[in-house]
């Protein structure tokens, strides 16, 4: 029986970097393309495995050879982890217009917005809040709008934290130096109390649930997954977690984001996470595609703090 052959654009990063050998390890046959700028993180033996086209995504859509490299490449499913621009999309849904190809999209929870409902379900009103969601919400209209001429899923993770980088802080943006002031036994700020909800994800469930989507396209195919951990955590909960983690008392300051923003300027990147706030139910993917996170939010950070201390990034003194 052939192998069914999967194309994962931008293959090595965060997400492709589980995914890719997940792959690889149920029988399909693995295509990747990128820049070749960013090597796997955890790395696997089994990416030796792994066919590797080198290019420049953005170069080859301005040539308009994009599409045809796509469809030269015969793959029975498209992974698409860093489609960031709407035309981007609008050239996959050519190339693959009337084929059986499975089109999986990668968006994110960012295209809520600030929700009314929460846990937030798919079907919630999307009010995008930056210009990143705001493409990342016409890229799933242009795959909505072809569900008749392509085979499509959309998943939209959460704040995706695990090893090789770092995440959303308890302050609310990926600035390190809160963590060392933690791992220091400092005080750190909480803005607007610490209330706001944050939803990190494993990047190893995120890929598992585009391998459940892949493996099930009846049930896939047409529709939009949220993807976050077992559940959510506010900021003083993440603070608290931190502390303890590195076994120091907890010690934090709280400030309205006005007032932080007249003392020490305007934080932008945490202004959106502590405002917009996160918090996704699991529940579709849970019934339709059997899909349970394996990470708890806490067991994603942990894994990202400890990582981030022994690449040097953080000090434990």
């Amino acid at each position: 029986m052939r192998k069914r052959r999967v194309l994962v654009i931008g293959g090595t990063g965060h997400i492709g970097s589980y995914l890719v050998p997940r792959l690889l390890t149920a029988g399909y046959e693995v295509v990747v393309f990128s820049k070749g700028t960013t090597k796997p993180y955890p790395k696997h033996p089994l990416w030796e495995k792994v066919e590797f086209i080198r290019g420049e995504r953005a170069e080859e859509e301005k040539k308009g050879m994009f599409a045809e490299h796509i469809r030269s490449l015969a793959p029975d499913a498209v992974i698409d982890l860093i489609a960031f621009e709407p035309d981007s999309a609008k050239i996959l849904v050519e190339a693959l217009s009337g084929s059986e190809t499975h089109l999986l999209m990668c968006t994110t929870a960012w295209v809520y917005g600030k929700t009314k409902t929460v846990p937030t379900c798919e079907e919630a009103p999307r009010v995008p809040e930056n210009e990143y969601a705001h493409k990342k919400v016409q890229i799933e209209d242009i795959l909505i709008t072809a569900r008749e001429k392509v085979c499509t899923t959309i998943i939209r993770p959460t704040h995706i934290t695990g090893p090789g980088k770092s995440f959303v802080t308890p302050f609310g943006d990926h600035n390190v130096e809160t963590l060392q002031r933690i791992c220091d036994g400092e005080e750190i700020v909480l803005l607007d109390g610490g209330v706001g909800t944050l939803h990190h994800v494993h990047p190893q469930d995120v890929s598992e649930l585009f391998f459940a989507a892949l493996e099930n396209p009846r049930k896939s195919v047409g529709e939009v997954f949220n993807c976050g951990g077992k559940y959510a955590m506010t900021f003083l909960g993440l603070a608290e977690f931190l502390f303890a983690l590195v076994g120091k008392p907890l010690r934090v300051r709280t400030m309205s984001l006005e007032e932080y923003h007249k003392q020490f300027g305007y934080p932008e990147e945490a202004a959106m996470h502590v405002r917009q706030g996160c918090c996704v139910s699991m529940e579709k993917a849970k019934e339709m595609l059997h899909f349970i996170p394996r990470y708890t939010p806490e067991g994603a950070v942990m894994e990202a703090f400890y990582d981030l201390i022994q690449m040097g990034v953080l000090h434990m003194r």
